[in-house]
């Protein structure tokens, strides 16, 4: 082997090359340095609890969870891993991650402080250990849990069971959602707190370069907490009609002509009405935060004029 090829096998025995010396992302960084100050190697699930512990209680968190079910779990987190494996940065032996290499040097000491601080504060927590303490302390993360019964005292199982209960709720809503400014987790948060059972998807190509919100993921993935995934095409907009929007006279134009297409849109807007009286609370989802830049206020509008019964909420 020449010199050339050691360097470039050692570079990746270290996580290191030239083209790529450290992670992209301050959050990639901040995962790697968890675990390289926890040992160099963590199980997935410790590294998950780990990281949401130390998010709590700060203002710019790396990483978002939901209550899934083994409780927190972050699917960013689990990109992550799997993009940094791939990089050379770590190592996925079976359940265990086996950091590759040293990242601390990178990041900031007040960084490196607080996560020695949550290391230190957690270190006779894990495993099993380490998923009760989160599920006894923050309920609501283990409302999807399939262990939750199994680990936890009767008492504390009670505390879950009533936080899933809190969530419940009978009256039918018609709900609207974009998700521009979230991450998926936050997204998913804010269907799972407003007890929504099915999300409509009505973009016309339910395709993202924004990490879970392509329609392979968010229909993979709802259906694991309960939540039902409906792609609406027949109530999307041509993307060619939503180009150049840059000026509130822009969407004022492009909402009113859209207004002037529903009534022939009977297929898609019959079948939200029966998904709605079928799942009683469902949510019509798009791309724009606010719903008045958005084509689905066009469609909730029109279903609350038909029925005056339908209630609608912009989330």
């Amino acid at each position: 082997m020449n010199s050339i090829n050691k360097m470039e096998v050692l570079g990746k025995a270290s996580g290191l090359s030239s083209s790529n010396p450290i992670p992209k992302y301050h959050r990639q960084q901040y995962l790697l340095a968890l675990l390289e100050l926890a040992g160099g190697v963590l199980s997935k699930m410790d590294l998950q609890k780990l990281l949401f512990l130390a998010e709590q209680g700060t203002k710019n968190a790396h990483y978002d969870f939901i209550p899934y079910h083994y409780g927190c779990y972050s699917f960013q987190a689990q990109s992550d891993i799997e993009l940094m494996e791939s990089r050379g940065w770590l190592t996925i032996d079976g359940n265990h991650l086996n950091l590759n290499g040293s990242i601390i040097r990178h990041l900031t000491q007040s960084v490196i402080q607080h996560i020695k601080y949550i290391l230190a504060k957690y270190n006779a927590y894990r495993g099993n250990e380490l998923v009760r303490y989160i599920y006894e302390n923050y309920p609501y993360f283990a409302i999807n849990s399939k262990i939750a019964k199994t680990i936890l005292s009767q008492e504390a199982y009670q505390s879950v069971q009533q936080s899933a209960e809190s969530l419940g709720q009978e009256q039918s809503v018609l709900f609207t959602i974009g998700y521009e400014g979230l991450t998926l987790e936050q997204y998913i948060n804010q269907l799972i707190k407003n007890d929504v059972k099915l999300l409509c998807d009505v973009r016309i190509n339910p395709l993202s370069r924004k990490f879970g919100f392509s329609k392979s993921t968010l229909s993979h993935v709802l259906p694991q907490i309960g939540i039902g995934y409906m792609h609406v095409p027949e109530l999307g907009i041509e993307s060619e009609k939503r180009a150049h929007l840059e000026q509130k006279q822009d969407y004022t134009r492009l909402f009113k002509a859209y207004r002037l297409t529903l009534p022939q849109k009977t297929t898609g807007l019959d079948k939200v009405k029966r998904l709605l009286e079928q799942h009683q609370r469902i949510a019509l989802t798009c791309f724009e935060k606010e719903h008045d830049e958005c084509h689905r206020h066009c469609v909730s509008d029109h279903l609350m004029q038909t029925d005056n019964a339908i209630k609608v909420v912009h989330l």
